[in-house]
């Protein structure tokens, strides 16, 4: 977060009572990020830059390349944990929202890792028109051959 491993973290102060807007940044190659401020909700109120009908959220997925930003409002003279798992649970990274730098947020273990399906990935192929033949379809059993079964072999073997 900000370039502080998650063993350090990164720390935004704020005084109780106003408002801190925050800009979340998804500089990964690969990884999508679940995002949330333990004890706090946020509003987004724009993404990739462009302004949004605010929504208030208790968390939020982030994707490769895109920026949230968004408003929280602490009430408490406490510290707060912002904290962003990646989406496999591989690892995280987190900061802390205070308003004394001494006090420190305690930091959650990750959520349990989701078990994804195709089509929680967005290939549920018999939504996309012209692919209703494939509903209900089953494996043959047959042994794959020609480009399929080399695409297959090459997959395996990294």
């Amino acid at each position: 977060m900000n370039g502080y491993a998650p063993a350090e973290g990164r720390t935004g102060r704020f005084k109780r009572g106003e408002k801190v807007g925050l800009r979340f940044i998804n500089g990964s190659a690969m990884s999508f990020f679940d995002v949330c401020i333990h004890g706090l909700t946020m509003t987004v109120v724009a993404a990739d830059g462009q302004n949004i009908e605010p929504v208030t959220v208790d968390e939020f997925r982030i994707g490769v390349a895109e920026t949230y930003d968004v408003i929280v409002a602490p009430r408490d003279d406490r510290a707060y944990c912002v904290f962003a798992q990646a989406m496999d649970r591989s690892g995280y990274a987190r900061g802390t929202l205070t308003p004394d730098p001494s006090l420190t947020a305690k930091v959650p273990g990750p959520d349990p890792r989701p078990i994804l399906t195709h089509l929680d990935m967005g290939m549920g192929m018999t939504a996309m028109p012209g692919m209703k033949a494939m509903k209900g379809m089953k494996s043959s059993g047959k042994k794959m051959t020609g480009n399929m079964a080399r695409y297959m072999w090459s997959i395996k073997r990294r």
